[in-house]
């Protein structure tokens, strides 16, 4: 969300730090006003919770919030005018997909990848130290609006009525929902415990799709077979697109029974837009924070691992598989939930480079990540035991 957005404004990131919190908040509702909603005249929209119509709640009308921060935005993809406000920028290029219906913020996945390198707890402990003492230094002014602006968006009570109020009394802490969400969806729970490396505890409900790890693992490795046998023309092939197809279903049917009526939508908008917060963070080296830290690197992972020494929170090894992977496996399971990659025919683009809008590129990115991060070789395919 955050990272989609500052790369699409010249020098984005520090342009988006230095915003009022309401603003950056009147943005998340701007979004989730402008997701991707069934096309006008469709006699047969898709049903709620499907990529193209993730839920009828309503979020705030922008020009009737108390502060106006947001101009009604321009939905023409018109390039940026240097000369325009940044919030008016902003909107103008919060139509993510130029010129067509709406907004369509990254999957739930994007959100556990990010959270699986520990970065939300490594954060936590920065913002404390920033504000309960200068052991890392007095922190210069623009460092002071991206604390300010992470305090108040992630580890504060979000505002009355706004879309991105996913706690209360009836579910108080931010962790467990977060948690919930994942297992849930994905029938997952996240790498790590509390900070002192005890177990978190929460209640695993019944309804989570405890099967998604078993089916994708299989998408992942008839894919990878596809891969290498692409090209073959002559002799056996191995390859089964009936199979991939019937995964891809078992899959399509998965996700979207979890988000049946628009459910988990509001938690996977908060919980993308906090992880892509972060991500933007660790990307983005001459943000002051950053250099207030000297935790300058060449890639997120070496800044985070600078940070969470600082710290004294280790990060996840693994962490550079786990922003590696996030993009890719967002993008592919949104294309499953369209569900237009399980019709005869469709199997091809999860493993084909040549057929338009294949997504072999990111299938092989997964396969290369997922099996570094789990430890199942998914190339080497299933062993059958006697």
């Amino acid at each position: 969300m955050f990272r989609n957005l500052a790369a699409r404004v010249p020098d984005g990131a520090a342009k988006l730090v230095s915003l009022h919190p309401a603003e950056l908040t009147a943005l998340l509702e701007q979004a989730w006003n402008l997701r991707v909603n069934p096309a006008p005249g469709v006699t047969l929209p898709p049903p709620t919770g499907h990529p193209d119509h993730r839920s009828d709640t309503p979020g705030i009308a922008i020009p009737q919030m108390p502060l106006p921060v947001l101009s009604p935005p321009s939905l023409q993809g018109a390039n940026p005018d240097p000369a325009a406000p940044f919030t008016t920028v902003l909107t103008n290029t919060l139509n993510v997909e130029i010129g067509t219906r709406g907004v369509r913020w990254d999957h739930l996945i994007y959100a556990y990848m990010i959270a699986n390198t520990r970065i939300r707890p490594i954060f936590r402990r920065v913002v404390h130290e920033l504000l309960h003492g200068e052991r890392f230094g007095a922190p210069r002014e623009h460092t002071q609006l991206w604390l300010r602006n992470t305090e108040e968006l992630f580890f504060r009570e979000p505002p009355p009525f706004s879309i991105t109020t996913i706690t209360s009394q009836a579910r108080p802490s931010i962790d467990t929902t977060e948690r919930q969400a994942y297992y849930r969806m994905f029938g997952m729970d996240l790498n790590h415990g509390n900070d002192d490396n005890s177990p978190y505890s929460y209640v695993k409900v019944a309804a989570a799709n405890k099967e998604f790890v078993t089916s994708f693992e299989e998408l992942l490795r008839e894919t990878w077979i596809g891969f290498i046998n692409r090209s073959t023309t002559s002799g056996a092939n191995p390859t089964d697109d009936a199979k991939i197809e019937n995964l891809a279903r078992t899959l399509n049917s998965q996700l979207l029974d979890r988000r049946r009526f628009g459910n988990l939508s509001r938690e996977e908008l908060y919980l993308v837009a906090m992880m892509s917060w972060f991500h933007m963070t660790l990307e983005n080296n001459d943000l002051p924070i950053i250099r207030d830290l000297r935790a300058e690197g060449s890639t997120p992972e070496q800044v985070l691992f600078k940070i969470a020494q600082m710290v004294g929170l280790p990060a996840n090894g693994l962490a550079d598989h786990y922003f590696q992977i996030a993009d890719s496996i967002s993008a592919v399971l949104i294309a499953i939930e369209t569900g237009t990659l399980q019709v005869p025919g469709s199997a091809r683009a999860f493993y084909d480079p040549t057929v338009p809008n294949n997504l072999s590129g990111a299938m092989n990115t997964i396969i290369t990540h997922w099996s570094a991060i789990t430890g199942h070789d998914v190339k080497a395919g299933k062993v059958a035991v006697r």
